[in-house]
C-alpha cells in the first residue's frame, strides 16, 4: 500500500502497553506506558494523551489495529476489548494481527534483511517459556514458515534473526540479533494492519492464547450424600 487512506491508531498489550499512530505525511507516533501489569491503568490515558497530541479526535481515525497476542489472557483481553468498544465509538473498522507478526516486519525493515533470511520473533510467555513465530523474509514482506507456539526458550525454532523481548530473558538460548527490535513499535502494527486490511487480505480479533489462563474456575462440587 502506497499510501495510507487516513489516520490509524494501533494497540498492543502483548507486552508492555504501547499504542501507535500513522497519518498520510506524517511521522509516526508512538507511546509506551506501564508494564505487563498495568494494562487496564495505562491503555485508555495513552490512547487519549496519543490522539491529543496530534490534534485529533477519535472520529478522525479511519482504522484500529490491534494486537491479538499470543499474550497472557488478561492483558491480551484487555487491548482487544478497548479496540473493539473505540472502533464501535467511533464507527470504524478494527483489524487483528499477531504481534510476532509486527516484530518480523519491524526486524526485516531494522536491519534491511534480504530475502530468504529467517526471523525468529519472541515474546515473554512467562513460567520459563517464549511464545513464537518462524519466518523468512521476502521482497514483499515476511512470510510465516511455523508457529505461533510456546515453549522453552531451547525448543524454539532457529533463525539467522532473532527478535524480541523473549530473546532478552533467555541470552543463555536465544541470542538476541543486534538492532534487531526488543519492543512492539504499535505505529508498525497500525500500519501493517491498514496494509493487509486494504489489500483484502483476512484479518482476525480472536486472540491468540495458545494456553489455558493461568487462573481456572472453581470445580464442581462434589456430593456428600451416599
Amino acid at each position: 500500500m502506497s499510501e495510507l487512506p487516513g489516520a490509524v491508531l494501533g494497540i498492543s498489550t502483548a507486552d508492555d502497553v504501547t499504542v501507535g499512530l500513522v497519518r498520510p505525511g506524517q511521522p509516526d507516533a508512538t507511546l509506551h506506558g506501564g508494564g505487563p501489569r498495568a494494562h487496564l491503568e495505562s491503555l485508555a490515558p495513552l490512547v487519549a494523551g496519543l490522539l491529543a497530541q496530534a490534534g485529533l479526535e477519535g472520529s478522525d481515525l479511519v482504522g484500529i489495529g490491534v494486537g491479538r497476542g499470543p499474550a497472557a489472557y488478561t492483558g491480551l483481553r484487555i487491548g482487544l476489548a478497548t479496540a473493539r468498544a473505540l472502533g464501535l465509538a467511533w464507527g470504524i473498522p478494527v483489524w487483528g494481527i499477531s504481534d510476532l507478526d509486527v516484530l518480523a516486519v519491524q526486524s526485516q525493515a531494522n536491519l534491511q534483511l534480504g530475502a530468504g533470511q529467517t526471523i525468529l520473533a519472541t515474546l515473554d510467555a512467562k513460567r520459563k517459556e517464549v511464545y513464537w513465530s518462524l519466518y523468512r523474509a521476502s521482497d514483499h514482506g515476511v512470510e510465516l514458515l511455523q508457529g505461533p507456539a510456546v515453549s522453552k526458550p531451547g525448543d524454539a525454532a532457529s533463525a539467522k534473526t532473532v527478535a524480541g523481548p523473549g530473546a532478552m530473558l533467555y541470552p543463555d538460548q536465544l541470542a538476541l540479533s543486534p538492532g534487531a527490535p526488543t519492543t512492539i513499535d504499535a505505529a508498525v502494527l497500525a500500519r501493517q494492519a491498514a496494509r493487509l486490511a486494504a489489500a483484502g487480505a483476512a484479518t482476525s480479533l480472536e486472540p491468540l492464547y495458545l494456553r489455558r489462563p493461568h487462573v481456572q474456575g472453581p470445580a464442581p462440587s462434589k456430593s456428600v450424600l451416599p
